[in-house]
């Protein structure tokens, strides 16, 4: 009688499963990698057989098994699929798709090292594989050179998920389990054996970059128990950074991943992935104990990132009022101070100028191209934003596809005649009728909010909603009463914006407490007066109270799903320093839009991974 399959029976020729051993490839932690046939679908695989040591231990087989059923449910192009998982005789396996192609430490070995374009196109890759793995509540805790792979295609994938674990709301439920990584790219949170997230990730992703740009590690010692120290003790190898000519984007880019707090790095990877498409611009400074911690993740614009500004909100002109809200903080006024202070103005508000242009948009039709082509020419703005949106709809792969090379009216068909009418009215608007403030630049806030009226488009044309005909022009003036509370009480509002952004509250919380009423209030009670529809009032109203809005709300939820979606893209500043801590395909209104759809064989992951990915690159139009 045979005795019971071992790990070193594994020699080429044998058969495991319905493979056959060919080739011994890699020596891992865990286990031990070998590529193999598997004659049936005529294909290589590699199969990763677990350590005898761990092997015969019941909770380390479960662990294992489990783990790998988790990765194998993965579904993306940068992480390298499981297909099999098995145990012959002694021998505990799983089988993934064989990659013929390097390991970034081949290129450590052969000291290529990442000029920019390598690193971002790298950071880009490894990005979206652990973004899909954290969506999956899957953390790697390996992350190195060694366990990314470049194929054929300069397609980058991940593998090795051996120290990979679950995490059930936000806590490790991995006990006592050993997660130390590799010494030369772990994360102080492991070395200390604290709790781990994404953040652990981000760090050692941090460290692998810093070593494929700079030709060394981070941290380097002896031994282990200098490199350990080095990432619990040792401050930022700036110098080395710098000796290796790294532009001072990618160094702060890398050092804030690396920082050795977790709540001091970058909170998720849409924060990551902003910073990486704006690296050359990209600065921050470490939080110090004066600056309150906050779970809530900031809305960072991809432009005009600065404080002193209200991110571009504040008028120049207007700078000193920074020093003044203490001494200054304005007297709290009653809702219905307000409501007074709007009806008994012996001038109109200045938005009454805006008010035949929402008429024209809440009635959508067609406009005739030759019309639109003439407005490309004559209205500021339009013509580089239709063909900005264009490229970002068709993504054009040579300098002859790009919008701006092609006929204006063909462009026009293709970014669609009422949408393009629907855009040349916004910018005649923003030219000719906007509220104009000596106190306030306006930019940001309208960048932010025609990129929410847009975003509720594409989104209501890919879950195929029925229409209110009140998409467009809910999301593009859901904030109008953020002018008309800075026109009526400008050093106010400043206030309250102010006090938002630094002690990082909701903006809502910031004006009921001031004005005894919000933003979102005082809007549509202007609407109302105006005498528009009950529709695009109740979108404005309940745009920030989403707790509170019914299923058959489904412009409002609208508004919310796309106002949060063009947050966390970094699009404008609305004046909101606070962000809803749950990610975008968390939020209800979310998850009631894809309820409302009219392709009902459309999945929610297959629509968030659409959206996400598509979004990423959605431009500033203004």
């Amino acid at each position: 009688m045979s005795h019971p399959l071992e790990l070193e029976d594994l020699v080429p020729g044998t058969h495991l499963g319905h493979y056959v051993i060919t080739d011994k490839i890699a020596q891992g932690g865990m286990g031990t990698v070998f590529k193999a046939l598997e004659p049936a679908l005529e294909r290589y695989v590699a199969i990763k057989v677990l350590r005898p040591e761990y092997a015969s231990n019941a909770n380390s087989v479960q662990y294992f098994q489990e783990e790998a059923r988790a990765v194998a449910a993965l579904r993306h192009p940068n992480i390298i699929p499981i297909f099999f998982i098995g145990q012959e005789g002694n021998v505990v396996f799983f089988s993934m798709a064989y990659i013929d192609g390097q390991t970034f430490d081949d290129w450590i070995d052969a000291k290529r090292w990442f000029n920019e374009e390598q690193a971002k196109w790298f950071l880009s890759h490894a990005v979206a594989a652990l973004h899909s793995a954290h969506k999956s509540n899957i953390v790697h805790l390996d992350i190195k050179p060694a366990n990314f792979l470049v194929d054929q295609a300069n397609n980058i994938m991940l593998t090795d998920f051996g120290l990979a674990q679950k995490i059930v709301k936000g806590k490790d439920e991995g006990g006592e389990r050993e997660a130390f990584g590799t010494p030369a790219y772990v994360s102080p949170e492991q070395i200390t054996r604290s709790n781990t997230d994404q953040r652990t990730d981000i760090y050692s992703l941090g460290a692998t970059l810093f070593h494929l740009m700079t030709g060394k590690p981070p941290f380097n010692g002896a031994t282990v128990e200098d490199i350990v120290w080095g990432h619990l003790e040792k401050p930022f190898p700036l110098e080395v950074a710098q000796q290796a000519n790294i532009p001072i984007g990618w160094i702060y880019l890398i050092k804030k991943m690396m920082e050795r707090a977790p709540e001091d790095r970058f909170a998720n990877y849409r924060e990551l992935r902003t910073a990486l498409e704006n690296v050359h611009s990209f600065r921050y400074e470490t939080r110090t104990i004066e600056a309150p911690l906050t779970s809530k993740p900031l809305s960072i614009p991809r432009t005009g990132n600065n404080t002193q500004s209200l991110h571009g909100l504040l008028a120049q002109t207007k700078s000193q009022w920074k020093g003044d809200t203490a001494a200054l903080m304005p007297i709290r006024l009653s809702r219905k101070q307000v409501e007074e202070a709007m009806r008994n103005r012996v001038e109109p508000l200045q938005v009454t100028l805006l008010v035949n242009t929402i008429r024209d948009l809440s009635t959508p039709r067609a406009e005739d191209p030759a019309s639109l082509a003439e407005a490309m020419e004559k209205v500021p703005g339009y013509g580089p934003a239709v063909c900005a949106l264009v490229n970002f709809m068709v993504n054009p792969q040579t300098d002859e596809e790009l919008a701006e090379n092609q006929h204006p009216i063909e462009v026009l068909q293709t970014l669609g005649l009422e949408r393009s009418r629907n855009l040349a009215l916004t910018f005649f608007a923003l030219n000719y009728e906007s509220p104009r403030s000596s106190h306030f630049d306006w930019n940001p806030l309208w960048r932010h909010q025609l990129a929410v009226g847009i975003v509720i488009d594409f989104l209501y044309d890919a879950l195929d909603l029925k229409r209110t005909d009140y998409e467009y022009v809910a999301g593009t003036f859901h904030d109008i009463g953020k002018f008309i509370l800075a026109e009526l009480f400008p050093f106010a509002y400043f206030s309250t914006m102010n006090r938002s952004l630094m002690e990082e509250l909701p903006l809502v919380s910031c004006e009921q407490e001031l004005f005894g009423t919000n933003h979102a209030e005082v809007g549509a009670l202007w609407l109302k007066q105006e005498g528009f529809s009950h529709i695009l009032v109740d979108a404005v109203a309940q745009h920030e109270m989403p707790d509170r809005i019914s299923r058959r709300g489904l412009l409002s939820h609208g508004v919310v799903s796309a106002n949060q979606l063009v947050k966390q893209i970094g699009i404008g500043y609305s004046g909101n320093s606070s962000l809803d801590p749950r990610a975008w395909e968390e939020l209800p209104s979310t998850g009631a839009l894809w309820e409302a759809r009219g392709n009902k064989s459309y999945l929610y992951d297959d629509f968030v991974r659409d959206i996400l990915g598509q979004f990423e690159t959605f431009p500033d139009l203004l």
